[in-house]
């Protein structure tokens, strides 16, 4: 929008301002204000305020996007407690290797590199093969996501993932392929990977590489990481890795136990808004409820007797297929979506502080969303804005909202 006869910000403001004026002035009505229907083509709102007036179409259903991520976590926060993702170490008679993982979203290479050294410092000098299992999950070839699209959020969940399932390549001007970050060595899939890349750095979702072999290309990635970090750990091993369920009755040599508590997990999940992470958490919660193996329908039925029990939520007011909002089935209200926030409030603090509220966003290509809190008067409001439409004007409808809850008689809420 361009304004003549003033700069862009001051202009900004001033039209914002005769939006709340419109719309503390205007009755409301169940399509919403005249001041936020001037960003609205189909989408729905509500504070919390206390007043009742802030809101339009809150009980229709909208796709969320990432502040689906809030229900994630509250769950996770909610049901997992003091809990730590393991990864088992198994070692048989011929001298082999055998891990399986639980689903640890930060196996990183600065984390395999940690174990191979605790191996070795163990007496763990020489292997035969290592052998990955990954049979704790059971997803089914399922993703969170409709596209499957090379970008890293849209990398496969799995039980023995490593680094996001992002793999990092450097393809340099005169085609030198390196490893795109320091703390990871060059493998051979990224060899293959950067033949095919532009010069740059690249994280690749790594599912959407072709496949040599029978290992899914996320279990390769496992595999070679783990070959070569475990040698840099002084660790000798002789035919490679491969694909093999621990053998029943084998006791686990070592179990690491991730370092990071389920805040700090949640913490990194929220402020980077990862979707791998997310879902991590979301069958981690199934795998709690129902055991292992994980799998999407374990999840999707914790989410669902906790959005009815916890949040008394019915099915007409929220649909949850997957934890990270990536899916363009999930369905929330925004009125299920504030009753989310109120339970979240003792977590509020987990969340990033933008446009002085506390905010969660959501994006997605026509999908453009905002849930959190205004802090009011040392009082939390929670607000959410579901924007299903081509324009994104969600800022627009948040500083109306704000700035209407600010002009407010310093409404209380419990």
């Amino acid at each position: 929008m361009a304004y003549p006869t003033l700069n862009k910000l001051t202009g900004y403001r001033l039209y914002c301002t005769l939006c709340w004026i419109i719309l503390l002035f205007q009755p409301y009505s169940a399509c919403g204000s005249p001041a936020t229907k001037l960003f609205i083509d189909n989408g729905g709102y509500i504070v919390s305020d206390g007043s009742g007036l802030l809101r339009s179409r809150e009980q229709d259903l909208f796709m969320p996007a990432s502040t689906l991520k809030v229900l994630t976590s509250l769950v996770a926060l909610e049901q997992l407690g003091d809990y730590r993702f393991e990864t088992h170490f198994f070692l048989d008679d011929e001298n082999n290797l055998y891990i399986k993982g639980y689903g640890d979203p930060f196996l990183t290479s600065e984390v395999i590199l940690e174990i191979g050294e605790i191996l070795a410092k163990q007496g763990v000098r020489q292997l035969t093969s290592i052998f990955l299992d990954d049979s704790s999950f059971a997803l089914n070839g399922e993703t969170a996501s409709d596209e499957n699209s090379k970008n890293p959020y849209d990398a496969p969940n799995g039980a023995l993932a490593v680094n996001f399932n992002a793999l990092p390549v450097q393809v340099g001007g005169d085609a030198t392929i390196s490893s795109g970050e320091p703390q990871t060595p060059l493998i051979a899939l990224m060899r293959e990977a950067g033949v095919k890349l532009s010069p740059g750095i690249h994280r690749i979702n790594v599912d959407t590489l072709s496949q040599a072999g029978q290992l899914p290309s996320s279990l390769r990635y496992a595999g070679e990481l783990f070959n070569v970090q475990f040698q840099q750990a002084g660790i000798n091993i002789q035919k490679g890795y491969s694909r093999k369920l621990v053998p029943d009755g084998l006791k686990p040599t070592y179990i690491h136990q991730g370092a990071k508590t389920l805040e700090e997990i949640i913490r990194a999940c929220l402020k980077n808004s990862n979707n791998y992470i997310a879902n991590q958490l979301f069958l981690a919660c199934g795998a709690y409820n129902y055991g292992f193996p994980a799998t999407w329908e374990k999840s999707r039925k914790t989410f669902a007797e906790f959005t009815e029990k916890s949040l008394h939520l019915r099915s007409n007011q929220i649909t949850v297929i997957e934890g990270s909002g990536l899916s363009r089935q999930n369905r929330v209200s925004p009125a299920a979506l504030v009753a989310i926030l109120e339970l979240f409030k003792p977590y509020n603090a987990l969340l990033n502080r933008k446009n002085n509220a506390l905010l969660k966003s959501g994006t997605m290509a026509g999908v453009y969303c905002y849930a959190g809190y205004f802090p009011v008067n040392n009082t939390l409001i929670p607000f959410a804005i579901l924007l299903n439409q081509a324009k994104n004007n969600r800022a627009s409808v948040l500083e109306v909202l704000h700035a209407a809850v600010r002009q407010g008689s310093s409404p209380q809420i419990n």
